[in-house]
């Protein structure tokens, strides 16, 4: 009897189940990274928060007087909101501690305008460019500007310790013309480029054009000597197995850039406008006639609420915003006293163009930080301690404190304290205290004009009164502290 069907020998029986083994596995596997989510991504919205490392700076993340500001952070909060997470930032201190925190993935990403590296090569993914920054050469205006790679060479240059200057040099070709051999300044020095090439201990320095346009107000007597012709592209470094959340970070950045202004070499446009406006006692004078008149009124009722002079408030008031009701700072202030948005809603203000209620809200926030400030300080210290709190902040006020203390100066003592003001935008100092980086140079110089303003308001008006506050002016400039 003959029988019909397929003959199947032993051997191509195992290669069969074998084979359902297989596609077993794979389907289960699949079935899985369905449930949790392919790569990092998963795990990401598993504990439902983005881990991005960063460093303390003006081009990264700082705090600002209401909280956390700055480039990049403002980019990673966004991208975490779009994930639907929560952003949590690994700050560190330098790039290798960056570096390291994505190694050992204590962090899923890396953003503070980061160039893709050797260094970075090795443990990292880099994501598409979402913007560029120059390099520069500076040097001091004082002397001849060298125009040509080749008349650089034949200067004293330096370059930051593990900078973006530094690893523009690492990438050069060694046939490349002219050599150049700049010295390595160790971070550990504590002495900043820009600071070498104003005290003349140097010619040169190649930094990134980003940071020398933020820090170019701590010098004002170095310039720009040279660009470099190619830009350096900026990438956030995403975890060598966060490939999923590489194509989400693309996807994001690709919109990001579409929206962006396109790069430049120009200094001015690389940072946001100062925040001080351009005022000046010439204009005061002319403003006290033409525009005082309609806000005194407030000032006078703000003073009887708060015992503050008036007339300090409208130095003020005058400083923040020119007395215009309708001011709009680059950092998101409001208003003729430059509220920010929390503070601002804290304070119970409806309409922060409304010119009664924002002088009566930014002298209700001057008295509460003037309580703040401890009691034992004497006036005039404790008010012009309350002003410079209502620019930068009260911790960032209480670190220059604290700086003042380890240089030996009166913590106490405005004079002192507005001394350090500067140290907090210098990152050897900054990275030693609780808050970190702050705009304190803007702070000394905001102050300092209140207290000019406020001068010309008590010649214009004279009065005879016990209201808090009736600082007199500063006589004289102590010297820089000692490094």
């Amino acid at each position: 009897m003959t029988r019909t069907g397929t003959v199947r020998s032993p051997f191509g029986c195992r290669l069969l189940q074998r084979a359902l083994l297989a596609l077993g596995v794979v389907l289960a596997l699949t079935i899985v990274g369905c449930t949790r989510g392919p790569g990092i991504l998963g795990e990401i919205r598993e504990r439902g928060e983005l881990r991005v490392a960063t460093l303390n700076g003006p081009t990264t993340y700082f705090i600002g007087p209401e909280g956390p500001e700055g480039a990049e952070y403002e980019l990673a909060a966004k991208f975490a909101a779009e994930l639907g997470v929560r952003l949590v930032l690994v700050i560190e201190t330098d790039y290798a501690g960056l570096r390291r925190a994505v190694a050992e993935k204590r962090a899923d990403l890396a953003a503070a305008q980061l160039g893709w590296s050797s260094e970075w090569r090795r443990i990292a993914l880099p994501s598409q460019a979402y913007s560029e920054s120059p390099l520069f050469w500076v040097h001091d205006k004082a002397k001849a500007r060298p125009k040509t790679l080749e008349q650089l060479a034949t200067l004293r240059l330096i370059v930051l310790e593990d900078s973006a200057g530094a690893a523009w040099l690492a990438e050069r070709p060694a046939t490349a013309q002219p050599k150049l051999r700049p010295a390595i300044v160790p971070r550990a020095l504590g002495r900043e480029p820009l600071e070498l090439v104003a005290s003349g201990r140097t010619d040169a320095a190649l930094l990134d054009g980003r940071e020398f346009a933020a820090a170019r107000a701590l010098h004002p007597s170095v310039e720009v000597a040279l660009a470099m012709p190619d830009m350096r592209r900026l990438h956030w470094m995403v975890r060598r197995d966060g490939r999923d959340l590489l194509l989400e970070a693309n996807k994001f950045l690709e919109t990001v850039r579409a929206k962006a202004p396109p790069p430049t070499l120009e200094i001015d446009d690389l940072t946001r406008p100062p925040a001080l406006p351009r005022a000046s006692a010439a204009q005061l004078a002319v403003d006290i006639e033409a525009l005082l008149p309609e806000f005194r009124e407030h000032f006078e009722a703000a003073a009887a609420e708060t015992g503050i002079d008036w007339r300090l408030l409208a130095a003020l008031g005058y400083q923040e915003s020119m007395w215009e009701p309708r001011a709009v700072s680059p950092f998101g202030a409001r208003g003729l006293m430059m509220l920010m948005p929390r503070t601002a809603g804290a304070l119970g203000v409806k309409d922060v163009f409304d010119a009664r209620e924002s002088i009566q809200a930014g002298a209700r926030y001057l008295a509460e930080l003037h309580r703040t400030i401890p009691a034992r300080i004497r006036e005039p210290d404790r008010m012009w301690m309350a002003i410079a709190s209502y620019n930068m902040g009260y911790g960032h006020l209480e670190d220059a404190r604290v700086l003042t203390a380890r240089q030996g100066g009166n913590i106490d003592a405005w004079l002192d304290v507005r001394e350090r003001l500067t140290l907090l935008s210098e990152e050897f100092w900054y990275l030693q205290v609780k808050n970190g980086y702050a705009r304190g140079f803007e702070t000394k110089m905001l102050v300092d004009r209140v207290q000019q303003y406020y001068e010309l308001l008590k010649e214009r008006f004279p009065q005879n009164g016990a209201q808090r506050a009736a600082p007199g002016r500063m006589v004289a400039e102590r010297q820089e502290p000692a490094r």
